[in-house]
């Protein structure tokens, strides 16, 4: 019979290692989401973001609604469709929009090797370099982190970005009601808005594009209806609540 040292230092270590590389960063993500959503409520915040794109049919129109508004947003783009599209690009740098960093792929870094989604980060900001820093914003593809993409955006010194509410303009099936979110982030006092940039396919695909441009005008309209600041994400993060700026004034 073997000694019980023998099975339990094994599973310690493993549940470590575990506890390292996946626990820790989902904790370290909730609790910045949480630190999120008080600034944004605390300076009266609305950041309107948009994953995955640019998509040529889409990103124009979105363009244009939000230069209509006088409105800036914050694209995290993948770099595949960034080097597809670059006039895109040049178009949202040219209106003020910020450019930040989704990755190259999109990869799921819960189901990909660590060298992978490494590479996928490397591969991101070097498409996407002609319109974002080094050290631009980042968000992890499918709002997901492990320790070694966390420790790879450390070392780049690239601030992740989350979101407070989804749009849930990709979930499967219908869509949900615009007029619930908009409730939803007023009625919290700020927040950062997840919507996709990104062309869709199929029968719902005009149908999901007019729910992402009818949403962001609701939030606009919305935001001014309630007094919200609407700004990029890089806005949101440099400047100190009010709370904090107060005791510098």
């Amino acid at each position: 019979m073997m000694p019980l040292d023998t099975f339990v230092l094994p599973i310690a270590v493993m549940s470590l290692i575990f506890f390292v590389v996946m626990v820790a960063p989902f904790l370290y993500a909730r609790a910045s989401k949480h630190a999120l959503s008080r600034r944004c409520r605390k300076m009266g915040a609305m950041v309107l973001t948009y994953d995955d794109g640019p998509g040529a049919i889409l990103h124009p129109e979105l363009l244009k609604l939000l230069r209509s508004h006088k409105v800036k947003a914050t694209f995290f783009s993948l770099g595949r469709r960034a080097e597809a599209h670059p006039g895109l690009m040049e178009a949202a740098i040219a209106d003020g929009h910020e450019i930040a960093c989704h990755g190259f792929n999109h990869p799921h870094p819960w189901k990909s090797w660590p060298w992978v989604s490494d590479r996928d980060i490397r591969m991101g900001y070097q498409a996407l370099s002609p319109w974002a820093k080094p050290d631009a914003l980042f968000r992890p593809p499918h709002g997901k982190i492990t320790l070694f993409t966390l420790l790879a955006l450390l070392n780049r010194k690239s601030p992740i970005v989350w979101w407070t509410h989804d749009s849930e303009d990709t979930c499967a099936g219908s869509l949900p009601a615009v007029g619930n979110l908009v409730k939803s982030v007023v009625g919290y006092g700020g927040g950062v808005v997840l919507m996709h940039d990104f062309d869709r396919r199929g029968d719902s695909a005009a149908l999901r594009h007019e729910f992402v441009l009818e949403t962001t005008a609701s939030l606009i309209e919305g935001a001014a209806r309630a007094g919200l600041r609407i700004m990029t994400a890089g806005e949101l993060l440099r400047q100190p609540p009010v709370s904090d700026r107060a005791a510098h004034d």
